[in-house]
């Protein structure tokens, strides 16, 4: 066993999951044998981890090797678990006052324990109810609920509460050490309420976790739930459910309020007489999560209720963003973080906004003197500003890099120091109502930020590296995707085509492309046009982005089976007119989505193909038979997106004979080609805005007859050449106008 990573913390988390009956008594003798046997340090080299002692100085005494069952040394740590919190006549009077407790509870576990008398407790009832008093102060001022009772019930550990403490704890680290899932642990529960049997022959039974993995579990090591409380938005509400003394004198804030558990930030997780304790004046269970006394003591000092400045939580006016190598002005205004409703109760107001300005020769500031709540404030805003679409924090060796993607392309904006990282993703975490411990999973969450130009979805992604989470946050804004197709870039002759085809009563129009080319915005700017009264619109899409008024949108979840074909079929029996599916993907979908084109139905959807007419053979290689394409297309679009020239730094220019050439112009060609040179308003990029390139197929007869006889690409091509143009023709008529330059252009419809 010299293999065997145990410490004080280890030895305390197998004490509480035998208190829970989550380890039973043989497992708990073979732990604390072997942890006794397999070391020669002391407990004083042992402790050297920043853990709050206050419980425990009388273990810096004790060998680790005098550690068994029965002995002075178990019983000692056992008691230390329970000693008794301070706790004063005001203070409880404060609690029992705020959080209002079942006092017929309070009285039968008083009772039962000998504490007081009955005639006690219904005398002070009546005195509070003839004299119009609170009766939790009169509870106090009779002596019914003292400190020291409250010491004694807490101590006598034979209350459901000290017991529900317990099982709680003990299932938030099995659920935090991925031992269990936490959908069996409250089955586990639920079968030992009926059985009344130990959870450990509970949860063997139910086949969820043996004894023998779990003390294979505890010898390799457990880990804490923990929280980083300094990115934490502390609900004022709840802190106002203790008094401040209390809280900072234990070390503890309330985090959040559920179900009849109250969860807590804590120093000490094993303090469970503070658990006990608060359990009982507030009839509640208590989930106690491990944040390192120094952050407590932090975060004591930013909240007003403890006559902090409030940095941390309530940010009313801010100094300017402070940074080594790159300082801007900051315009103060007031704007505020709207939480999900599982992180409802806490609130964040906005920090200064500022308009990032990288420039090519210049390097992008460290941040370093900042607070969490702000920068992450700072981020989002100055992302908006932007005009981003995505941002992205990634950790690397040395610092966190934030970078913005704009018009497509990614920007470095500035480089935090790692020490940030943790609280920056778990602020983050925070607003999104994810698991802020869980740190080894990716996760997904949404928030909704509100700002005087509009109310913001940012829609938060996270992916385990190397140096940590790497996090990007989409921004989405409604106003963006909600335009007219006039507004997409298709020129003249190409938006009477398209409009031709949603104007058809049913039929199949498909936008191809490859991913970030816009299709989305297309096909929404579609149904906004066909949005009418009379009009049953129904979309199935992975993820829904945007909500559409008037519009029934589905949400494509594997989770249920509910697969994008699934839902189209449960679509067609919604009685729909238009359908949208989010993306041809398998055959099946196209089997359904093709079928609901031929019964009468006007379907949209999108492929991933690199040209329009590819889209035919797309189709025929997931099983669908040429006749029935022939007969359920009415259209196919093709699209890319290009950077526009800034208007405000737009200049003409003189091209190369080779970007002549890759244009197919000859090279005394005097056509005239425009490009951005750099300015503050398109952050030095020369670029400001996208606009798609588009390539329109209308089915005519024509090309109907040849997809039904099994035409190749080329033919296809041909016939389609006779009504439209193609990507390349129709970005070059882009380039011409000074839309775009020849670069961004080929770059964009250049098909390898």
């Amino acid at each position: 066993m010299s293999d065997l990573r145990t410490n004080e913390k280890i030895i305390r988390i197998a004490l509480v999951l035998r208190e829970a009956t989550v380890l039973d008594e043989p497992h708990w003798e073979a732990f604390a044998k072997r942890a006794g046997l397999s070391t020669v340090k002391g407990v004083m080299e042992i402790l050297n981890q920043e853990v709050s002692l206050a419980a425990f100085k009388d273990l810096m005494y004790m060998d680790l090797r005098a550690l068994v069952p029965g002995s002075k040394a178990a019983r000692k740590l056992e008691e230390q678990l329970n000693a008794p919190v301070k706790i004063y006549p005001g203070e409880v009077a404060h609690i029992l006052r705020q959080n209002q407790p079942d006092i017929a509870k309070l009285g039968k576990i008083l009772l039962s324990l000998g504490l007081v008398e009955l005639s006690q407790i219904e005398a002070a009832l009546d005195r509070a109810e003839r004299n119009a008093l609170n009766v939790y102060d009169v509870l106090v001022a009779e002596g019914i609920i003292t400190p020291e009772k409250i010491e004694k019930v807490v101590a006598s550990k034979s209350t459901d509460l000290a017991m529900d403490n317990r099982v709680l704890l003990a299932g938030d680290i099995l659920v935090f050490n991925n031992l269990i899932t936490r959908d069996d642990y409250s089955r586990a529960l639920e079968s030992r309420a009926v059985t009344k049997a130990p959870l450990s022959r509970t949860l063997e039974e139910l086949n969820i976790l043996k004894q023998d993995e779990l003390l294979d579990a505890l010898e390799k090591g457990v880990e804490l739930p923990m929280i980083e409380i300094l990115a934490y938005d502390v609900s004022p509400e709840l802190l106002q459910c203790f008094p401040p003394d209390f809280m900072r004198r234990q070390l503890f804030l309330p985090l959040a309020l559920q179900d009849r558990v109250i969860e807590i930030a804590t120093a000490d997780p094993f303090n469970m007489s503070l658990s006990d304790t608060i359990a009982f004046l507030t009839d509640r269970r208590v989930s106690p999560i491990y944040s390192p006394h120094q952050e407590l003591l932090a975060k004591f000092e930013a909240l007003p209720a403890f006559g902090g400045g409030g940095t941390g939580d309530r940010l009313a006016t801010l100094p300017r963003p402070a940074a080594r190598r790159v300082a801007r002005p900051a315009p103060k205004t007031e704007e505020q973080v709207r939480p999900t409703p599982m992180a409802e109760g806490y609130e964040a107001k906005r920090a200064p906004v500022t308009s990032p300005e990288p420039r090519r020769a210049r390097p992008e500031p460290y941040v370093d003197n900042l607070s969490t709540v702000q920068l992450v404030t700072q981020i989002m805003e100055s992302a908006i500003a932007a005009g981003a679409t995505d941002i992205h924090i990634e950790p690397q060796a040395e610092e966190v890099r934030v970078r913005y993607r704009i018009d497509g392309v990614l920007h470095n904006i500035m480089r935090i120091p790692p020490e940030m990282h943790l609280s920056v993703s778990s602020r983050i975490k925070v607003l999104a109502a994810m698991n802020v411990t869980e740190r080894r999973r990716p996760q997904d969450g949404h928030f909704t930020l509100d700002t005087d130009n509009g109310i913001y979805d940012f829609r938060i992604s996270t992916l385990p590296s190397v140096h940590g989470e790497t996090i990007v946050m989409r921004v989405l804004d409604s106003s963006r995707v909600m335009t007219g197709l006039d507004q997409l870039g298709l020129d003249e002759e190409q938006l009477k085509a398209v409009e031709r085809l949603i104007a058809r009563p049913y039929g199949l129009v498909l936008v191809t492309g490859p991913t970030g080319s816009g299709k989305t915005s297309t096909l929404y700017a579609c149904l906004s046009t066909v949005n009418r009264e009379g009009v049953n619109i129904i979309t199935i899409e992975d993820p829904v982005e945007y909500q559409l008024p008037g519009i029934t949108q589905v949400q494509v979840d594997p989770n249920i089976e509910l697969t994008f074909a699934a839902g189209l079929r449960s679509a067609l029996r919604q009685d729909p007119d238009i359908i949208m599916v989010g993306e041809i993907r398998d055959p099946d979908t196209a089997a359904t989505a093709i079928r609901a084109a031929l019964t009468g139905h006007l379907v949209f959807s999108t492929l991933h193909t690199n040209t329009a007419v590819g889209a035919v053979s797309a189709l025929s290689h997931l099983g669908i038979d040429r006749y029935l394409l022939a007969s359920a297309v009415s259209g196919i679009i093709a699209q890319r997106l290009v950077r526009k020239n800034c208007e405000e730094c737009v200049k003409p220019f003189t091209p190369t004979k080779g970007m002549l050439a890759e244009l197919g112009l000859p090279e005394n060609s005097r056509k005239r080609f425009y490009r951005g040179e750099g300015c503050p308003h398109c952050l030095r990029t020369g670029f400001k805005g996208r606009t798609g390139i588009f390539e329109v197929i209308e089915v005519r007869p024509e090309i109907r007859r040849a997809i039904a006889d099994g035409a190749g690409e080329e033919e296809l091509r041909t016939l389609a050449d006779k009504y439209g143009k193609r990507l390349f023709q129709a970005g070059l008529e882009k380039v011409l106008k000074g839309v775009t330059t020849p670069s961004e252009m080929i770059k964009a419809v250049t098909i390898f």
